[in-house]
């Protein structure tokens, strides 16, 4: 600066002096040398520093007719925020020299200021960089914390950087943004967290990159930017609010323009983008609120609804989903494992793998095949279409089905037919008038061969009140078939008179029982 004298801040007498330009801070702060701002500042440029001892209102570090501070600082101690309008960085017509600043506090931070920028571009500078770093909390309490506001033409770019140790927290009535009109802005964000119930908003920001070790939204609105690169390394938690996210999230490492590493938590709050949901690691919970996405493709890690969840097209490859709540999914290719405790819909194409296990609810409204053999548990209600590849049986559970049951093991209905019990079929018909031996052959038949290792417990654990059953894989006449379909009727007849009353004396058991080849 061409000045023959500037003003530093004496701590003793509280206020600034006026000392020779010679003269380094040094000398006149009691052995407290310049230093250069480390650390948490990544800078590509080098500042000269004054350094404060003591707890300071930054309002007084800057001059009465100007609304910037008068010079880059270190403050050793807490600092508080309370004027009309700070400046840490300003060019303008009438504010040279002042924008390349910085400002420094090794504590914490309170502010209540109207308006708090970390760096201003008027005009005048084809660029402009300020910083601050906070080594404890920052607390905006009210107000607005500015991180840059460029120029409203093409020239000139504004470098501005946030650095916190510890906590940014943002209360409901208190801002985080940039200037949206004016241009130009590249930022740099570091926190060890952020915890936010009021705004934050960033999305004019032109380029930049945000780390964050704890992202914690109880209310207000933050909004995630495309043109920012935010990197959350333990969780995210979104507890109310609206967590704006301009881009899909991805959860399990750093990829793409929003990702957590560890958890994301989402438990009462508004999730802006629920497009795209991609899941390649760590813990996804909802314990809290209603959320739907379209899509969620997840290759690794652990699924945990324990709320309300739909999810349209659901992608497993490997990992584990557990719901203790109501979960719903459309289309789904299950690997990996899917444990369900309470309420289950499928309502789209599902195939999983003996991998979807069910000790609560399980409701099928669309077409689900298994292609491992089934223990039916719970409560399953069928009003669609379930294709059991490899057969099914009953544990502690219980089918209620409208819908089509198929199943292509022929044990599950009826054991072994065996050659002669083929013979008798093929020459005698139930409705045939036949002499007592042969029908009392042909009951034989049905009560050593129809009931097979499932058919034994329906009475039990099955309730049909109309649609299908098909077994596949039974190499039968057509005689036969409609022998054994009659007999099959007339035996579940027999079996649980009782479910017909329950089921307000429902005209047939199933419409159609039928055996293909």
């Amino acid at each position: 600066m061409n000045k023959i004298f500037k003003k530093i801040w004496n701590q003793s007498r509280g206020c600034f002096v006026a000392v020779s330009e010679a003269m380094t801070s040094a000398c006149q702060n009691s052995g407290k040398t310049a230093v250069i701002l480390s650390g948490l500042l990544s800078l590509s440029n080098v500042y000269a520093l004054t350094t404060v001892n003591g707890n300071i209102e930054l309002g007084n570090l800057r001059e009465d007719t100007k609304r910037t501070l008068v010079d880059s600082y270190v403050i050793n101690g807490n600092a508080t925020a309370n004027v009309a309008e700070l400046n840490i960085s300003w060019t303008s017509k009438n504010y040279r020299d002042m924008e390349n600043q910085s400002l420094q506090v090794n504590g914490n931070l309170d502010s209540n200021c109207p308006l708090f920028v970390i760096a201003h571009r008027g005009d005048g500078a084809s660029r402009l960089s300020g910083a601050l770093s906070v080594q404890g909390n920052l607390n905006l309490h009210s107000g607005l914390l500015r991180v840059g506001s460029g120029n409203s033409n093409s020239g000139g770019v504004v470098t501005s950087s946030l650095n916190v140790g510890g906590t940014i927290n943002i209360a409901s009535g208190a801002t985080l943004d940039n200037r949206p009109d004016y241009h130009h802005v590249q930022f740099q964000l570091n926190a060890g967290a952020i915890d936010s119930s009021g705004v934050f908003d960033i999305s004019s920001v032109e380029s930049g990159a945000a780390n964050v070790g704890y992202l914690t939204v109880r209310g207000g609105n933050f909004r995630q930017a495309s043109s920012v690169q935010t990197y959350v390394a333990n969780s995210i938690a979104l507890l109310g609010g609206t967590l704006n996210n301009q881009d899909s999230l991805y959860v399990g490492g750093k990829n793409g323009n929003f990702s957590v590493e560890n958890t994301l938590t989402l438990a009462g709050g508004v999730l802006g983008n629920r497009t795209l949901l991609t899941q390649a690691g760590g813990t996804v919970n909802v314990s809290a609120g209603s959320y739907d996405f379209i899509t969620l493709n997840k290759s690794n890690g652990t699924l945990n609804n324990q709320s309300v969840l739909s999810i349209v097209n659901f992608n497993q490859s490997n990992g584990s989903t557990n719901n203790n709540g109501k979960l719903t999914i459309g289309n789904a290719n299950l690997f990996g494992s899917l444990n369900n405790t309470d309420t289950l819909t499928l309502t789209g194409n599902v195939t999983s793998r003996g991998n979807l296990t069910n000790s609560g609810n399980l409701n099928n409204r669309g077409n689900w095949t298994e292609t491992n053999r089934v223990t039916i548990a719970g409560n399953l209600n069928n009003t669609g279409s379930v294709n059991f590849q490899n057969g099914f049986q009953f544990g502690n559970g219980r089918l209620t089905s409208s819908g089509t049951i198929q199943t292509n093991n022929a044990l599950d209905i009826f054991d072994s037919l065996g050659t002669t019990g083929q013979q008798d079929l093929h020459y005698v018909a139930l409705n045939s008038t036949v002499p007592q031996e042969a029908k009392t052959s042909l009951t034989d038949f049905f009560l050593k061969y129809l009931p097979g290792t499932v058919a034994k417990s329906l009475a039990d654990h099955a309730s049909f009140t109309g649609g299908k059953v098909i077994v596949t894989g039974v190499n039968l006449t057509q005689t036969q078939a409609a022998d054994l379909t009659k007999a099959f009727k007339e035996q579940f007849f027999r079996l649980f008179p009782e479910g017909f009353r329950q089921c307000c004396l429902k005209t047939v058991l199933m419409e159609t029982f039928a055996f293909l080849s």
